[in-house]
């Protein structure tokens, strides 16, 4: 008898709203951990010093893509990424975007341009 009962207290789960009101407090505490993982990831500055930039071909598509190596000043050397239409010279000081990605697995480093033209080395992109 007892086993009859604890049977028929657990078919409630079977019914679409049991597991429906499971689904959407399991969807509603997902929804707040990738909000809380968004704010809590910002963009961070970081300054380096260039140890190599140059034009990279991509043989795929046939573009040019700036390939610059940073050596931060934490010490850890990093390559950057982005769209910058001209290239910093090697031993300038630039200063980076560090963005975090899949839960800070990975960090990706961007640098958009010269913020002051002035006083530094330059280079354009060439069509090959």
């Amino acid at each position: 008898m007892r086993e009859a009962r604890a049977r028929l207290d657990r078919r409630h789960w079977l019914e679409p709203a049991g597991w429906a009101a499971t689904l959407a407090v399991a969807g509603i505490l997902l929804a707040v951990f990738f909000a809380y993982h968004r704010t809590a990831q910002d963009e961070r500055q970081v300054a380096g010093t260039v140890e190599s930039a140059d034009w990279r071909l991509n043989d795929e598509t046939g573009h040019v893509y700036p390939f610059i190596e940073v050596k931060l000043d934490d010490g850890s050397s990093v390559r950057v990424g982005g769209a910058a239409p001209v290239l910093p010279a090697v031993g300038d000081r630039i200063t980076l975007r560090a963005r975090p990605l899949l839960f800070a697995y990975m960090t990706v480093y961007e640098w958009d341009g010269p913020e002051q033209i002035s006083g530094a080395t330059l280079t354009q992109a060439s069509a090959p």
